[in-house]
């Protein structure tokens, strides 16, 4: 015999199936996901796959492949270790969640254990892209002094470390009893701890002071590159300019030189190459070296800001509505939809699966690591099925004619 009840639990309406064998069995209450729950759980779960295989294809990249081992990357392999663990251990209990209806069924240590390493990992996450925009910035506004590969590798190495402990310091406060959770909470909802002081120093260590650093930095980035820009402009205007009088001066010489040789009854209808001023010609390839020196370095600090707006863009749309909510919970009167807290920090942890992607559109070198790790494998037969084989029957027929005749 099976009845179906409704049970309330605090402020949460849902419904239970209680099965019973017998007046005197006990009861066992368990909650039965809808088509909804299960449609959910099989989204989420790809998005696990996602973020899991391509953050790992980020990391073997850089392992496996000379040319990205750059002091940027090791902040991009910082950054995909960290999403990646937040596929492998944070969104899985998720998932579980929305097949139980929000109820936690894992204990209280494993609770405490799983809201720490989701503070700790999407902490290191933001950080790790606060520290990549330093790192550009400090690239594109001091380039002589930060190409030096051991400071700057040393220096990226200290960023990374202080990444990790900077996160560290921001989760580990509640695990030792400083901001301690309300006494009287459901043991079978795992949240965080909404102790007001601790809310607002986790939000704005986490989110919101590097969301300023990283938008201060992007800000100075396109000053310079816009600079530079301007810069670069008024260069070309003026090498063109110089070009002009160089030509004049050179076309001004080469008569000069005929006008000698006809007053010096000397035949010279056409002046070799060799009669005209070495350094004019010198300078118009120093000034064509410089130009076109410049150009690539503006051009490869443009793609840089392009990349970087993308990254900052995506954070701040990921995020940004989370730790609103997060910030306000517990200040607001009126508790939110218990839907809206799950929805939003599904849709941070949607962060942790584009960044990949994002520094594989943009970087050529990526593209190629990944598809080396991947697809290269798969497709390596392909050519001896459609050149190879069409050539070879020939030969064979052409010896066959020839013997004929």
């Amino acid at each position: 015999m099976e009845n179906q009840t409704a049970d309330y639990h605090g402020d949460d309406y849902q419904w239970n199936h209680t099965a019973s064998a017998g007046e005197g069995d006990a009861k066992t209450e368990y909650y039965l996901p809808d088509w909804t729950d299960l449609v959910l759980a099989g989204l989420f779960t790809m998005l696990i796959i996602v973020t899991i295989v391509g953050n790992t294809l980020v990391i073997a990249a850089v392992i496996t492949t000379r040319r990205l081992r750059s002091v940027t990357n090791c902040f991009v392999s910082s950054l995909a270790a960290a999403d990646l663990l937040v596929g492998l251990a944070v969104m899985p209990p998720a998932v579980l969640l929305q097949l139980t209806g929000g109820t936690w069924e894992l204990g209280e240590i494993l609770c405490d254990s799983w809201v720490s390493l989701d503070i700790l990992l999407c902490t290191a996450s933001i950080l790790s892209l606060c520290a990549i925009s330093i790192d550009r910035y400090l690239a594109v506004t001091q380039p002589l002094i930060y190409s030096r590969r051991r400071r700057s590798k040393r220096l990226a190495g200290l960023m990374i470390v202080a990444v990790w402990i900077m996160a560290g310091a921001i989760t580990s406060p509640p695990l030792l009893g400083c901001f301690p959770r309300a006494t009287n909470r459901d043991i079978k909802k795992c949240t965080y701890n909404m102790d007001s002081s601790y809310v607002i120093f986790s939000a704005m260590g986490s989110f919101f002071l590097p969301m300023l650093v990283m938008l201060y930095v992007y800000g100075r980035i396109s000053c310079v590159i816009a600079s530079r820009h301007r810069n670069l402009e008024t260069n070309e205007a003026e090498n063109v300019r110089t070009r002009r009088k160089v030509t004049i001066e050179r076309n001004k010489s080469v008569r000069t030189q005929r006008t000698d040789c006809v007053e010096s009854s000397v035949t010279c209808d056409k002046p070799s190459e060799e009669t005209e001023p070495t350094s004019m010609c010198r300078k118009l390839g120093t000034i064509r070296g410089n130009q076109q020196s410049c150009i690539n370095r503006v051009a490869k600090e443009t793609k840089t800001a392009g990349t970087l707006a993308v990254v900052v863009g995506g954070f701040v749309a990921c995020w940004l509505p989370f730790f609103i909510l997060y910030l306000a919970t517990p200040f607001v009167p009126v508790e939110p939809p218990d839907i809206l807290m799950p929805a939003l920090t599904w849709l941070g942890w949607i962060n942790s699966a584009i960044n990949p992607f994002i520094y594989a559109f943009y970087s050529a070198d990526f593209r190629l690591a990944f598809w080396r790790l991947t697809c290269r494998k798969c497709f390596k037969s392909r050519p001896n099925l459609d050149g190879t084989n069409r050539k070879l029957p020939t030969p064979v027929n052409w010896k066959k004619d020839t013997s004929r005749t």
